[in-house]
């Protein structure tokens, strides 16, 4: 799990999510990325508009956060 960072963060009173700088640098996203918003059972997922478009499959993605939440739980 070396590779997966996990951190906390808080949603505004406008609904924005600030990503934490650690993952937007290790992530390379800049100002005025696009995502696509993935709401599955307990988890909002965030992907990269650009992966999408590499023909990610969303079940790919999903099973990503279903093996991190396995991961993590106690």
């Amino acid at each position: 799990m070396s590779d997966i960072l996990v951190e906390t963060t808080k949603l505004s009173e406008k609904g924005q999510v600030v990503i934490p700088k650690e993952f937007r640098k290790k992530m390379g996203l800049k100002t005025g990325n696009q995502f696509l918003v993935i709401a599955a059972q307990e988890a909002i997922i965030l992907q990269r508009i650009e992966i999408v478009k590499r023909k990610l499959k969303v079940e790919e993605v999903l099973d990503i956060a279903k093996n991190v939440t396995q991961e993590l739980s106690p």
